[in-house]
């Protein structure tokens, strides 16, 4: 019966890449032609080394090299012992034995390193290590190669890795692994050539095989390999943006991306509580329910086709909108820094360019489209699937001018001021979260003061939302927004401030009031 090493575990969590392995990998890597990623690699090598293995028992069990007591040794001849770790000694002396029940058979001497043993031989009647299958020690069949390359690939991988990072023959391509020597040769001559063809169609972007036609690689490399060439150069120049949707490569030039996608947009940039963070069930829930996207969390969020998220005044202001967790099921997943969108307005058919930012999470490039739209804060934008990758449908609800009382906010002596006034609403808005601004520009100038703390904010804000109310009360939900007029901050750190402040007392459902000390 054998043993064999690739069965076990303990035998792939002590991995390290070989000689042999990196020339394998080189022999799979030229019949592809691209690079592979590395678990792939990872489950090729577990695959060719139990191949390799079995065929290796195989060999030395035709030869009859394997020691089973059935058979019969001469002295002089070499065994090896699969129950004994593979264990190879050479035949010394052999002599007859006999026991009642079994009769007569031979006993062999055998030679090890470690010292001599004796084993039976000769031996030809039913016994475990007679089985001339392939099998384990525990009696279970050996799992085909395929199996263990499921089971082991994430073991190896890693180790892998870790090993090609080490050999000068081998490169790592947006992540997968592929010979250097089958690589172009993309110098800076080509690169600046490829900056001038993306400036001329105003950065782009434009996928790597359109690129090539103006660089000049040599024809006698494969066209694919040339853009694997390309691909690996661009990523690794700091001028380039890959900003494709799919596996298929595409190139903006940085430069000529948006300022508000590389910096964080002034009117977005957080204002965090100087304090501990604490507050009651009863916020902790309402901060998940906003569901903004400064709280936003590594849960895996499930692909919905639409969506709907309430606009914040600091998002209005900035022109963008927040990558929450409701977008995150509409919106595609990526790990690029930035990426160029089409939004389409459901109700014009008009496109709009817009650019998603994994940095601050916040899809950027709305202005025009809420300036068109006459959206106040509050305003319920819904997000949908287009009818391509790249495309997403946006709506607000629009519909004919229609008075309504609503909450407006102003400037007067410096401070921020609530009132209740009529205005024309053309869309769906957040009754509790809906702030009417006349004058933007005069609400961006009381914000750029920068001396306001968040508790300041929330002082400020309070008792002009309560003013409103004929109990006077302030729901929290309420605070979260217009404290968001003045500087931006996540729901967390508002009902923080509100918590800590001393000078509000719970009501209920999340409404608030002044309390005795205030």
């Amino acid at each position: 019966m054998i043993q064999s090493q690739t069965q076990s575990p303990e035998y792939w969590a002590r991995y390290a890449l070989s000689d042999e392995d990196a020339d394998f990998l080189s022999n799979q890597l030229l019949e592809s032609g691209r690079p592979q990623p590395v678990r792939t690699l990872a489950a090729a090598v577990v695959q060719h080394r139990v191949s390799a293995e079995m065929a290796d028992l195989r060999r030395q069990l035709e030869r009859g090299a394997f020691y089973q007591p059935r058979k019969h040794f001469t002295v002089g001849e070499t065994l090896v012992f699969p129950a004994l770790q593979f264990a190879s000694g050479e035949v010394t002396a052999v002599r007859e034995g006999f026991n009642p029940e079994d009769g007569k058979f031979d006993v062999i001497d055998v030679a090890f390193p470690s010292g001599m043993r004796s084993f039976a031989a000769g031996f030809d009647h039913a016994h475990v290590l007679n089985d001339d299958s392939l099998q384990l020690l525990d009696g279970e069949k050996l799992k085909p190669a395929e199996e263990l390359a499921e089971l082991y690939a994430d073991t190896v991988a890693p180790r892998l890795d870790a090993g090609l990072e080490n050999r000068d023959d081998y490169i790592k391509v947006a992540g997968d692994w592929f010979l250097k020597a089958m690589m172009a040769d993309v110098n800076v001559g080509h690169l600046n050539l490829a900056e001038a063809v993306l400036d001329m169609r105003n950065g782009g972007p434009l996928p790597t095989g359109v690129l090539l036609r103006d660089l000049g690689l040599p024809a006698d490399i494969a066209s694919n390999l040339q853009e694997i060439s390309l691909n690996e150069a661009l990523a690794r120049d700091n001028r380039f943006d890959e900003v494709s949707l799919n596996d298929k490569p595409a190139w903006f030039l940085r430069r000529l991306t948006p300022t508000e996608t590389r910096e964080l947009p002034a009117p977005i940039r957080p204002l965090g509580f100087d304090g501990p963070l604490t507050m009651n069930e009863g916020l902790t829930t309402l901060a998940h329910q906003i569901d903004d996207e400064l709280e936003f969390d590594d849960s895996v969020i499930p692909p919905t086709e639409s969506a709907t998220v309430v606009l914040s005044f600091s998002h209005r202001l900035a022109g963008t909108l927040g990558w929450s967790r409701a977008l995150a099921g509409v919106l595609p997943m990526m790990d690029k820094a930035r990426l160029p969108l089409t939004f389409r307005d459901k109700l014009t058919g008009k496109d709009h360019l817009v650019w998603l930012v994994r940095e601050g999470r916040y899809v950027w490039g709305l202005s025009e489209w809420y300036r068109q739209n006459e959206l106040p804060a509050g305003a319920e934008i819904e997000l949908q699937r287009g009818p391509a990758d790249h495309i997403f449908l946006i709506g607000a609800g629009k519909h004919k001018p229609k008075r309504e009382w609503v909450r407006v906010a102003s400037v007067r002596d410096g401070h921020l001021r609530l009132e209740t006034a009529q205005r024309a609403v053309t869309c769906k808005f957040d009754d509790m979260m809906s702030v009417f601004v006349d004058d933007p520009a005069s609400m961006a100038g009381l914000r750029a003061d920068g001396t306001r703390t968040l508790a300041q904010a929330v002082r400020e804000a309070f008792p002009e939302i309560s003013k409103l109310s004929p109990q006077g009360n302030t729901h929290a939900r309420t605070l979260y927004a217009v404290v968001n007029v003045l500087v931006r901050a996540a729901p967390r750190d508002v009902f923080a401030a509100l918590s800590a402040s001393g000078l509000y007392q719970p009501v209920g459902d999340n409404y608030w009031h002044l309390s005795d000390k205030g």
